[in-house]
């Protein structure tokens, strides 16, 4: 006791540190905590590990010889912990696999890009009530340290420690997942191992291209000849003029409206574009949670061996720090052309997405039969104003200010949503230019247009960035003259369909349907334009998403 009253401001240190470490853990959908409980279980839970941690500090704070590791060891630790707090604050993720994998797949041209949101955020969030509230706390925590007996202060750790053990064999015993997360570095490792270990697959599967299973299965009665898949990127359906929003960002497909199916309730799986790009090019459905997207046939392997010509173009880079995963699983695509970085030290990597276009002309000229283009779109990934020309920039924040009287919008995120916005204009430009030569072919066409997911720019609070909501996402659908004069009865069923709900983690059933195809992995209850259809729970990142709970009661 008299070693923890003599370094009770190290243990209250530890104390600070351990709540930013394990913040994350309770406010998982998974063990269904309340709010209430989840800052019990912090807070006592801290105490305990600050307590676990302290002791084992002892022959470093002991020994003289041993005293400087302490500040090194510890200073890292908390270091490590403030990135577990600020991420799961802003981005709804602390560190877990998910996230060493987007900082090992991001490269410095996309964290220059996050950058300015991040600091923009920090400063949103010291903008209200909350941090100044918790200064005090520790000030006046500090202050009463500094006034009581070391007894009392052994005391005040000692206390709410055994609480926290408590609750920690509690929960340890009552979930089978979560429990090696209470140790940041054990989780740390954990996942660093696994990111590299997916890395290593991903260069076997380069390396040695696996055949799609049960080949004989497949059958395609080529209702299209012709389909062009355009996937956007940060692209939130709620900023696009189609769906209601004030400002015309949508011009293009506004005037298209008439002769496109647009469907109202289109979500992604995941809010990051790693989750969505491996179950968008393959059968991973999205509440699978075994394996990623390389261990389920693929959407390119199919339609190659339905005798269509595939193509894949891309604006996004084909490799980072670690393999890319879209990049990857198109690899066995018939034609790949990245117009954009081919690598993450291409340091002349910046194009618009209209630098598409081009190859996009060049597949159409090609002679094959059959065709399955893929157009891969930066869109609206950060930073906006590097996404459009300046010509396409017809948005400004005076125009933010006009249409939205949010409290919380000031001069520089009016001017971000406006960025925000004209990256949308210039994505509608490009579909309109598509689904405008895709009308006058006499080939029956199809255009396919949907996002990742999307940004939230300040349209609901302060925050800017990726949560639940921003999982929603245009999906759209034209289909060229030629198309429905030679399947009438598909009109009829995109009609039907357009207000189901759908998951693009699906989308291969749905182009499966549209293409007249048959395999052994298609499920009628999947694809959105069957009668067969089943609404059901829809999951982003593995849980039930939120706009769907009322669902998952009945």
């Amino acid at each position: 006791m008299e070693f923890i009253g003599r370094h009770r401001f190290v243990w209250f240190w530890l104390f600070l540190v351990s709540v930013c470490s394990l913040v994350d853990i309770p406010q998982s959908p998974v063990f269904g905590i309340p709010l209430w409980g989840q800052i019990v279980y912090v807070i006592f839970v801290g105490c305990f590990k600050a307590l676990v941690l302290l002791s084992l500090a002892y022959p470093l704070l002991t020994q003289r010889k041993l005293l400087p590791l302490f500040p090194i060891l510890f200073g890292l630790y908390t270091l490590l912990a403030l990135v577990n707090v600020v991420t799961s604050g802003l981005y709804g993720m602390g560190i877990t696999r998910k996230l060493i994998l987007i900082f090992a797949q991001t490269t410095p041209d996309e964290t220059a890009g996050f950058l300015p949101g991040l600091i923009d955020n920090i400063l949103s969030f010291f903008s209200t009530t909350t941090p100044y509230l918790i200064l005090l706390f520790i000030l006046l925590s500090f202050f009463a340290l500094r006034h009581i007996s070391s007894r009392a202060a052994a005391l005040c750790a000692i206390v709410p420690s055994l609480a926290g053990a408590a609750l920690c064999i509690v929960f340890c015993t009552s979930f089978s997942s979560g429990r090696s997360a209470h140790l940041l570095s054990a989780r740390i490792v954990k996942y660093g191992r696994e990111v590299l270990n997916g890395n290593r697959e991903y260069e076997e599967m380069l390396a040695h291209r696996k055949p799609l299973p049960y080949k004989e299965s497949v059958s395609s009665l080529h209702l299209a000849d012709e389909v062009i898949v355009v996937i956007g990127e940060s692209a939130h359906r709620n900023h696009h003029s189609l769906y209601g929003y004030p400002l015309p960002t949508t011009p293009s497909l506004d005037s298209l409206a008439s002769n496109l199916f647009i469907f109202s309730d289109a979500i992604g799986s995941s809010m990051a574009t790693a989750g969505n790009m491996e179950r968008i090019l393959s059968f991973k459905e999205d509440d699978d949670s075994f394996g990623d997207g390389l261990e389920y046939p693929l959407v390119i392997d199919l339609f190659n061996a339905m005798d269509y010509h595939t193509y894949w173009l891309s604006n996004q880079e084909r490799t980072g720090s670690v393999s890319n995963t879209s990049g990857v699983m198109a690899m066995n695509a018939d034609v790949i052309r990245y117009v954009g970085a081919d690598n993450s030290e291409d340091v002349l990597s910046l194009r618009y997405d209209g630098a598409l276009l081009p190859y996009l002309g060049m597949a159409l000229k090609d002679k094959e039969r059959y065709k399955l283009i893929f157009l891969h779109l930066l869109g609206s990934h950060v930073e906006y104003k590097s996404r459009y020309p300046k010509e396409y920039g017809v948005f400004s924040a005076d125009d933010e200010f006009s249409t939205f009287h949010f409290r919380w919008l000031d001069q520089k995120k009016a001017a971000r949503r406006a960025e925000y916005d004209n990256s949308i204009h210039y994505t509608d430009s490009l579909l309109g230019q598509i689904i405008g030569r895709t009308s006058l072919s006499s080939r029956p066409s199809l255009v396919i247009y949907f996002s990742d997911h999307g940004e939230e720019v300040y349209d609901n609070s302060s925050f800017s960035g990726r949560n639940e909501n921003t999982v929603q996402v245009p999906f759209i659908i034209y289909a060229n003259p030629a198309y429905l004069a030679r399947n009438p009865q598909k009109a009829d069923e995109l009609k039907k369909a357009v207000d189901r709900p759908l998951s693009t983690a699906n989308f291969v059933h749905i182009l499966i349907n549209l293409t007249g195809g048959g395999y052994f992995c298609y499920d009628p209850a999947l694809d959105a334009l069957s009668d067969q259809f089943r609404v059901r729970p829809r999951h982003v990142d593995e849980h039930i998403w939120s706009g769907d709970t009322r669902l998952s009661a009945r």
